[in-house]
């Protein structure tokens, strides 16, 4: 049977369903969008698209722009919408975020590849649009609905990876399955990016257990930790493992304490025992430890080019999406994975990319980035004085670590502006400072 023939129906099922949602309860999308990216794997799933496969390859995608034209229906029919998006657009955020959208514009005239630049300008632009539609169709009573989808989604995930993990059958990226190690990847491209995934319901689930009261949920949460710490230990990620760490370590400080160390102290008895009971995880700890020169070469020289091409080109990079062309061009030198046909070409270091390709000005546009991110939570804190206070400043902040571990395991595996979960993040901030405290702080 031609398999064509199902992706049709599952492709238009999608696709009848991202509209009414769009049309009836729009805000719904932004939590089915956080479920979705964890379906990389859709974009088996749907049929042959010809043009429109670049926009509508994968289930996120399709929900990306169901939630940017719901705004945009909105905006149309709203006035009260119209006037939101007018302040929005004055808010210290959404200026952030434009000026390392034109400094990213501006190389355009530059880059060293036009084609897959004026590519990445559009999926940016894309995503910023993503950004806005969120700040204007999320909800106050959906706060937790991301937290929730990401967490149980996470959640489903396991069994797959055990199933993976124990059989080495892998339902995609089967050549991941061969070698000694097998490294699950469940339904994502990368395991790097499944740990990403898995550390993001970790997070999710710290916050809706710091949120409910009622001990059967907790119990529940926290047997649900054990599922996604085994999960995200099979990964074998040595960046995930790091991200994690340091994203507790932000939660305990940016959490008050109390009620924080009986969750995170079992986290670390779950990740202790399994350490013990899985020594190779502990011997990929390991290479952390025994420096540059025990990890992938590939990652190595790709660094070294990086750190060339903007030593070269030290205040406006060599321009977005340029440092694949410009390595192959004119740093191949550093290459040092042989045959010529083997080896990245591409980096997966988000600070040195941005340094390659946009110099010193991308840097400084990122850092204003994160400048306006860590303003809105101190507003948020300060909200944080009663039940109504915490509601906000709690998601908050669990919103703020989702864009933290991103950030920090795209040093390893790239993708964070390409990340639509710091876009839904961002926008879900904004969303708890509106109404009059948005007019205040614009």
């Amino acid at each position: 049977m031609d398999l064509t023939l199902l992706k049709w129906p599952f492709f238009l099922l999608s696709l009848g369903t991202v509209i009414y949602l769009a049309w009836k309860r729009p805000s719904i999308l932004i939590s089915l969008l956080a479920g979705a990216v964890a379906l990389e794997i859709s974009t088996l799933w749907f049929p042959p698209l010809g043009f429109l496969g670049s926009q509508l390859g994968s289930l996120a995608r399709l929900v990306t722009l169901g939630i940017i034209g719901s705004a945009l229906w909105c905006l149309w029919r709203v006035p009260e919408k119209r006037r939101e998006l007018r302040v929005l657009l004055t808010h210290f955020l959404t200026h952030a975020l434009m000026i390392y959208i034109a400094v990213a514009a501006f190389s355009l005239f530059y880059s060293a590849d036009q084609g897959k630049a004026t590519v990445e300008m559009i999926r940016l632009l894309t995503l910023f649009l993503l950004y806005l539609s969120i700040c204007l169709l999320g909800e106050k009573r959906h706060t937790f609905l991301p937290f929730q989808v990401v967490h149980w989604v996470g959640v489903a995930l396991v069994p797959l990876a055990l199933y993976e993990g124990i059989t080495r059958n892998f339902i995609w990226q089967e050549h991941l399955a061969e070698g000694m190690i097998a490294r699950v990847n469940a339904t994502f491209v990368d395991p790097n990016i499944f740990a990403r995934y898995l550390i993001l319901a970790i997070v999710a689930n710290l916050v809706l257990q710091y949120m409910n009261t009622e001990r059967w949920k907790r119990v529940l949460y926290i047997c649900s930790l054990l599922g996604l710490m085994g999960a995200l230990a099979i990964t074998l990620s040595r960046s995930g493992i790091l991200t994690l760490a340091i994203v507790l370590v932000l939660m305990v400080l940016l959490l008050p304490r109390k009620r924080m160390v009986q969750p995170i102290g079992l986290l670390g008895l779950i990740g202790v025992l399994i350490i013990a009971m899985r020594p190779t995880i502990w011997q990929r700890l390991l290479t952390f430890r025994e420096g540059f020169g025990a990890l992938d070469a590939q990652r190595q020289y790709l660094w070294k080019a990086a750190w060339a091409m903007f030593t070269d080109h030290p205040i406006i990079g060599v321009g977005i999406g340029g440092f694949q062309e410009m390595f192959l061009t004119q740093y191949l030198r550093f290459k040092t994975v042989i045959p010529d046909a083997e080896g990245a070409t591409l980096s997966h270091t988000t600070i040195l990319t941005i340094a390659a390709e946009l110099g010193l000005i991308g840097l400084a546009a990122l850092s204003w980035v994160w400048i306006a991110l860590i303003r809105m939570l101190r507003a948020l804190r300060k909200l944080g004085v009663d039940r109504n206070g915490l509601e906000r400043y709690i998601p908050g902040v669990g919103y703020f670590l989702w864009i933290t571990t991103v950030f920090i395991s795209s040093q390893a595996e790239a993708r964070f502006f390409e990340d639509p979960m710091i876009w839904i993040s961002m926008g879900m901030m904004v969303r708890l400072l509106s109404g009059a405290i948005l007019l205040k702080l614009k």
